[in-house]
């Protein structure tokens, strides 16, 4: 597959993920009210999809590409990541957390914009990354992204609606920080991953791995212990199998 061919499947797949965004945008500035419940399942559902598709599929890959020390490195610096972003500059999923807290988005724009530009440009870089393995692992991966950006989408739209924004120029932040740095991952891994080279696919399938682990305990976390436990457990269980039901269908055909 030469380089333009390549590019362009992957532009395909990083457009879908932004348009997904887009469409969580274009649903909360359609309605006046979009219930914390029906908020908290889509990105517990979304949640359950990035923790099966990172158990099941990025970190086997990783260790098998890299070796066990290697997986593990590569794996926790991941999760270390976001976990320092989110303790010194905002959550690593302002989204997320904007289902259960009240944020103001006009007075921490510069760190909220910081955290979620480090997170979608991971979401560009996992999807890249996966298409490297030229098997399943890249559509799993593709697909669990784009299931987060639904929710994501909607929840940063919302945030941006209660500060005061209008409907439009919601949208258009939502989308444009969306799609700058979802590309922007995808380009960086275009620009500096070797096609065919297993240590660079395998280090950086653990990084995003990590990440997204992070993502899943944090998304779900609050939501089990404070808000809706039993329809937060249980949108997660069916999007981690949705997941593993997927992976099974692909490798039998």
């Amino acid at each position: 597959m030469n380089g333009a061919v390549f590019w362009h499947f992957i532009f395909i797949r990083l457009v879908i993920a932004v348009s997904m965004a887009g469409l969580g945008s274009f649903v909360a500035i359609s309605f006046k009210k979009i219930s914390h419940l029906g908020l908290c399942i889509l990105i517990s559902f979304a949640a359950g999809a990035l923790l099966a598709v990172s158990l099941l599929d990025i970190v086997p890959e990783t260790v098998e590409l890299v070796g066990w020390t290697g997986g593990t490195l590569s794996v926790l610096s991941g999760y270390l990541l976001f976990f320092f972003v989110t303790k010194y500059i905002f959550h690593i999923c302002p989204a997320c957390a904007a289902t259960h807290t009240e944020i103001n988005f006009k007075a921490i724009t510069i760190a909220m914009v910081v955290a979620l530009s480090i997170h979608s440009f991971m979401d560009g870089l996992a999807i890249y990354s996966g298409f490297l393995t030229q098997s399943s692992i890249g559509v799993l991966i593709f697909i669990s992204v784009a299931y987060h950006k639904l929710p994501e989408g909607m929840a940063l739209t919302l945030v941006a609606r209660g500060s005061g924004l209008g409907r439009a120029r919601a949208f258009t932040i939502c989308v444009g920080l969306e799609l700058c740095t979802t590309l922007a991952g995808g380009l960086i891994g275009f620009l500096v991953m070797i096609p065919g080279s297993a240590k660079w696919t395998g280090y950086v399938l653990g990084y995003v791995g990590g990440g997204f682990i992070f993502l899943v305990i944090h998304a779900l976390l609050s939501e089990v212990v404070k808000h809706h436990p039993r329809s937060t457990i249980l949108a997660a269980l069916v999007g981690a199998s949705s997941i593993a039901v997927l992976g099974l269908l692909i490798e039998a055909h």
